[in-house]
């Protein structure tokens, strides 16, 4: 049983790749909103994973102080409550999708399953100016736009993955598989995860 856990560099098409990766294995795919629904399930307080990642990347201790200021201590609580929690929802939440052969497009996957005895954590990367050119092009902004937004999404995954799971995302000795995207196409990209699960893309359906 394979499970895939993707952790992409903004401008790298991670959720491209892992949608074709999962059309290829024939599993699965869970996204961050596949990931939200099941964390509903458990705490219906818990929030979107984007918002969740900025407020967590970094910033949440000024968060909960401004909170406790401006709204209140039990408001403060909450926020702080989230804080202790979210580890423990996260692996939970990851274990359960990860039951049966899927695909988990999320940057902190690969801390939370760091012990699946069956699972492929991938990180997909290129070189900075890479990223911000295919971004760029993407997002139809210009240069500047697409450098803040590639660098700031780097700063807040890199602080919500260390502060979730104490791991460090740009560690290529915490993944399986890292990728330089900018160097394959992606056809070659989804063949090379395959190959790293002992899968080839003929044998599916097989």
């Amino acid at each position: 049983m394979a499970v895939w856990t993707i952790a992409a560099e903004e401008g790298t098409c991670g959720a491209e790749h892992a949608a074709a990766l999962a059309r290829a294995a024939d599993v699965p795919l869970l996204d961050p909103p596949a990931l939200v629904a099941y964390a509903h399930e458990v705490d219906s307080e818990v929030g979107e994973l984007e918002e969740l990642e900025e407020r967590f990347g970094g910033r949440l201790n000024l968060a909960a102080l401004g909170l406790a200021m401006t709204s209140g201590a039990a408001e403060a609580f909450r926020e702080l409550r989230l804080r202790q929690e979210l580890p423990e929802l996260g692996r939970a939440v990851v274990a359960e999708a990860a039951r049966r052969p899927c695909v988990i497009f999320a940057s902190a996957a690969f801390g939370a399953l760091q012990e699946h005895p069956a699972a492929i954590h991938v990180r997909l990367r290129a070189p900075l100016e890479w990223r911000i050119e295919s971004y760029r092009r993407r997002a139809v902004v210009d240069r500047a736009c697409a450098e803040k937004a590639v660098k700031h999404d780097d700063h807040v995954k890199r602080a919500w993955v260390k502060s979730l799971y104490r791991v460090d995302i740009d560690d290529p000795g915490a993944f399986s598989l890292v990728l330089d995207v900018s160097r394959f196409s992606p056809d070659r990209v989804v063949e090379t995860m395959l190959a790293a699960a002992g899968v080839r893309k003929a044998e599916v359906g097989a």
